[in-house]
């Protein structure tokens, strides 16, 4: 929302001056500049009578307010970005025994819950850990939709992932530390990867395309746990965690002698 005000004065040139003055009541910073701005023409036409004085005055005490307002939204805007955090981080521990089963093949005509569950379990269970049905409290699809994207001149179809939420997290972390999501350096068909809300997911993207950029290879990137939140494994097999933010990640990178 914005608002205008034509202040009429003896000079005309500044009264043409004056209307165009746009004071946007949302944007601290344009309307200080707006309220300077009204300030220094106030100023060069010599203030004579009560009303320009007055006038004078009023822009000073505004000026000082905005200033003071915009103090106050800066600290506003760093608890909300605090408790934005502790609200992820409560959000991610929600779903700390969830794992999502990437490239499970998918065969819609015949696929039931029962069998889905099975295939899961007898994949997981490739990881060296017994694994069974039973073991989840939840299983499904997410979607039903098979994509097809072009990878390498090839087109390559892509079943929707299932969402697994194992009910032992003991047992979730030990799939997890023992299943292979690459085989000779190449990721294999199925891989297996911790569930993440938004926040984290978006920041691991963050995190990658960051150290790509600056030609920094990344082993692997997991979220362990809501103190350590994300952790990750860079060249040198030094491994950076209790990230929860990208000042988190490059406070900790800066450090490293790479």
């Amino acid at each position: 929302m914005s608002a205008k005000k034509s202040v009429s004065v003896s000079n005309p040139k500044a009264e043409s001056t004056l209307s165009g003055v746009s004071i946007g009541l949302n944007d601290f910073e344009a309307l200080d500049r707006s309220l300077a701005e009204v300030s220094e023409l106030i100023t060069k036409l010599s203030p004579k009578t009560t009303f320009e004085k007055s006038l004078t005055n009023i822009v000073g005490v505004l000026s000082k307010h905005v200033q003071l307002l915009a103090h106050h939204c800066s600290s506003m805007s760093g608890a909300v970005d605090s408790v934005e955090a502790e609200i992820a981080k409560t959000d991610q521990y929600s779903r700390r025994n969830n794992v999502v089963v990437l490239g499970l093949d998918y065969k819609k005509e015949t696929e039931t819950h029962d069998s889905l569950t099975g295939t899961v379990a007898e994949e997981l269970s490739t990881s060296g850990v017994r694994v069974s049905p039973s073991d989840f409290s939840a299983c499904h699809r997410n979607g039903t939709r098979v994509k097809t994207i072009a990878q390498k001149g090839k087109q390559i179809k892509l079943p929707p992932s299932v969402t697994v939420r194992f009910y032992n997290s003991h047992k979730k972390d030990q799939v997890m530390t023992n299943y292979k999501n690459y085989s000779n350096g190449k990721p294999k068909p199925v891989r297996v990867v911790q569930s993440l809300n938004n926040h984290y997911q978006s920041l691991k993207s963050s995190i990658s395309n960051f150290c790509k950029e600056r030609n920094v290879g990344v082993s692997w990137i997991h979220w362990r746990s809501s103190s350590s939140g994300l952790c990750i494994k860079v060249d040198g097999g030094t491994i950076l965690s209790r990230v929860h933010s990208m000042a988190d990640f490059t406070r900790q990178f800066d450090k490293l002698d790479l």
